[in-house]
């Protein structure tokens, strides 16, 4: 009797675990749902719910980039393994899709950027680097105030090279991140990249040492600065040297007299003059003419066009226009020698002006009193007409 009563609590107690168990089995059921773990390069990252979506996304990245230069050479691996996950415990979609995008490795072709040996950046090209060169280049001229100012070179200092290799493209910079880090790194004193630029200034100077500087060099310089020309004695070419936004130096590579004293041109004797045309041909000599008439000067044939040459250097005392000369020029040697150049078609220069022997000042014309196209051409000694075979050979 005792053993059945044994046996009869024991099957009790076993019905009351096992009741236990299914009712501990339901609950854990109740809080469960079949999803999948997220591993990428063998690393789990996260539960998900539905691994579908993000197959197709996966896909897209390897397949759908935004040039053929990054084409997917490898990739990290994604894998989905099938578990009883939490039901709170998965992540929506557009999370996964961020964890994806933060840890999956996608491999490209691209190329190591290098500045004097040293690894500077990953980039898609080589193109990528020049055009940061090209906006680096223009920062630091607008920085030195060198925009409309001539400019002999820029270059980078240091040696670039370019090395084609498998990278990440999450490690790529792009044309503003390269830009940003070299010009950041750069006004930090940690330079990557020594923009290098040498400048062209021009500048007037006068005997007082007072200068402007020069802004247009073309041949058609505005009128402002032909006055400034007129006032000034000397032009000074400097090349000016900048390093990012650095002054290294300056060196004088030209320098020009614009207005010598009258005391040095006087100081040069005129021991010949060059011949003011590039014909030989004399239509008419100095001196008597027909009906008793002096020829203050001797006529060189010409064609219209033909340049006209200063006899000597000196300074435009005269250019002007008058009924017998036409558009005719004078110019003062000093020592009291005057040339006159008439029947001009072209004037180059204007009063006051500063020229050198053999510089062209005009083009033969046809002005004035005149039968045909020819320079009239005169020496004046001490204000008196003087025959110009004296100086000039022919």
């Amino acid at each position: 009797m005792y053993k059945l009563k044994r046996k009869i609590s024991l099957s009790k107690v076993l019905m009351i675990i096992n009741l236990i168990s299914i009712i501990l089995i339901i609950y854990f059921l109740s809080t469960k749902t079949l999803g999948y773990e997220l591993i990428i390069g063998g690393k789990y990252l996260a539960n998900i719910k539905n691994k579908e979506i993000l197959d197709e996304y996966y896909f897209e990245k390897l397949h759908n980039t935004s040039n053929e230069s990054r084409k997917i050479i490898k990739s990290d691996s994604i894998n989905f393994n099938l578990k009883l996950i939490d039901k709170g415990d998965y992540l929506t979609t557009e999370e996964a899709k961020k964890i994806i995008d933060e840890n999956l490795n996608l491999y490209v072709e691209g190329y190591n950027l290098f500045l004097d040996g040293k690894k500077i950046a990953n980039i898609d090209n080589k193109e990528v680097f020049e055009e940061v060169e090209e906006r680096l280049t223009k920062y630091y001229l607008k920085v030195h105030n060198l925009e409309n100012v001539p400019i002999n070179w820029t270059r980078i200092k240091e040696d670039v090279s370019f090395e084609k290799d498998i990278v990440n493209l999450k490690d790529i910079s792009s044309e503003d991140d390269l830009y940003e880090f070299i010009l950041n790194n750069n006004e930090n004193n940690n330079t990557i990249a020594t923009v290098e630029i040498v400048a062209r200034k021009t500048y007037l100077e006068n005997k007082e040492g007072n200068k402007i500087q020069v802004v247009s060099l073309s041949n058609r310089s505005n009128q402002k600065e032909q006055e400034n020309r007129k006032k000034y004695d000397k032009e000074v070419v400097n090349e000016i040297t900048y390093n990012n936004d650095k002054y290294i130096g300056m060196r004088k590579i030209s320098s020009k007299i614009l207005r010598p004293s009258l005391s040095e041109v006087q100081g040069n004797e005129l021991f010949y003059l060059n011949n003011p045309s590039k014909n030989n041909v004399i239509t008419s000599p100095f001196g008597l003419r027909w009906g008793g008439e002096k020829h203050h000067g001797i006529d060189i044939a010409g064609n219209i066009g033909d340049p006209i040459f200063a006899a000597e250097s000196g300074f435009a005392s005269l250019v002007s226009y008058n009924s017998i000369y036409g558009n005719y020029m004078k110019l003062n040697h000093g020592k009291g020698v005057e040339t006159l150049y008439g029947h001009c078609d072209v004037m180059f220069i204007k009063e006051g002006e500063y020229v050198t022997k053999g510089q062209i000042i005009g083009k033969i014309g046809n002005t004035g009193r005149s039968t045909g196209p020819h320079l009239h051409f005169e020496v004046r000694v001490n204000g008196k007409a003087d025959n110009p075979l004296n100086y000039v050979a022919y």
